[in-house]
């Protein structure tokens, strides 16, 4: 047998010591990395988990963010592990080794610098292929860098998805400056308006059912979502044509279309900065050109897959976001949101490199 399919068949063979896979995507952000990495050394020690951290911008932003991480208190670099395996996709591989507040062990890092940006769900996929082939491990937790999780709350999301037989379980998201206000409990898409909602926005102090949020829910949002192995198993992982935007509610139509359930852990809190990369903030006026187009590229992406009835009518509601837009006066943004709908139209996917000056921001 020649080596290389002999340690492919090793690897095929090797048992996980961690319970948990958490995959982090960064773009250039090495501080909400480093912060959301200090938030995980003080999650609760069960289950156990590893960290994979896809680097999308390149050389320098890899070698920041490694010194960031050696750097900080609690975390030191390490040789990399060469039983678990690398994607594909990885010029470079840092593995660090964490320490609890209390002394004890915690988590490994896993820092991978990719060939190029692989876009939100490429920079997760990207891990979790070659991990697929690790045995052992039975969720993925997926976060945004600029998470920052409570300690509970991996352990709330694990425990709901197994009490509850969810295929995917979202987290109540907040806002990390007033930890009182809710940003989502989830995502639902609306028909009628032709995009995604965000379910439950409220004060944390209005606490409705987990009952009545999953009777709205589509899909977790991707700032914290966890996906079981059964469920990755049965219907495969996120889609990568997206490159950003509307992957975790595709994944979560696709998880119902297949029988699994989606579920809301109201008890798995996470801090969230919210649109710190690319600069997606709620305002029309402050968005950064990059979110609006793929915003109304990705709008008719997933009404072509998932509701195609509704095709003509998202089409309708584009162009009016694309007139509240221009009402709001941001001139490039309309410019941003037409070229983002004229993509859609032609059926882009992938990585928008027709727009490329606003992919390199």
């Amino acid at each position: 047998m020649a080596p290389s399919m002999l340690a492919e068949q090793v690897r095929e063979n090797l048992a996980a010591a961690f319970d948990v896979v958490v995959v982090v995507v960064s773009y250039a952000r090495p501080d909400d990395v480093v912060a959301c990495v200090g938030a995980l050394r003080r999650l609760r020690p069960e289950p156990t988990f590893e960290v994979f951290v896809a680097e999308n911008g390149g050389a320098e932003a890899f070698d920041r963010l490694a010194e960031a991480l050696s750097r900080e208190a609690g975390s030191s670099a390490i040789p990399a592990d060469e039983t678990l395996p690398s994607p594909p996709q990885a010029l470079r591989v840092a593995s660090f080794a964490t320490q609890r507040d209390d002394g004890s062990p915690g988590p490994r890092i896993h820092l991978a610098e990719m060939s190029e940006n692989l876009g939100y769900a490429g920079g997760i996929n990207a891990w979790l292929r070659p991990l697929l082939g690790v045995q052992r491990w039975r969720g993925v937790w997926i976060l945004n860098p600029d998470t920052e999780p409570e300690p509970d709350a991996l352990a709330e999301l694990a425990a709901y998805a197994v009490r509850e037989d969810k295929g995917l379980v979202g987290s109540r998201l907040v806002q990390k400056a007033n930890r009182t206000v809710v940003q989502t409990r989830g995502l639902a898409w609306s028909r009628l308006r032709g995009t995604v909602s965000a379910i439950g926005r409220a004060t944390a102090g209005v606490e409705p059912s987990s009952s009545s949020i999953e009777a709205q829910l589509d899909a977790p949002s991707g700032a914290s979502m966890y996906a079981t192995r059964e469920l990755i198993d049965s219907i495969g992982l996120m889609s990568d044509h997206y490159f950003l935007y509307g992957e975790d509610l595709e994944w979560g139509v696709r998880a119902k279309r297949y029988g699994h359930a989606v579920g809301y852990a109201d008890s798995s809190v996470v801090p969230h900065e919210g649109g710190s990369t690319i600069g997606s903030a709620r305002r029309r006026r402050d968005r950064s050109p990059l979110s609006v187009y793929l915003d109304l590229r990705n709008r008719l992406i997933l009404a072509r897959e998932h509701y195609w009835p509704w095709l003509p009518w998202t089409l309708v509601m584009a162009l009016a976001e694309i007139g509240a837009i221009a009402c709001a006066g941001s001139w490039p943004n309309v410019v941003a949101a037409l070229n983002g709908f004229f993509a859609g139209l032609l059926g882009e996917t992938g990585r928008p490199n027709n727009f490329s000056r606003l992919v390199r921001r």
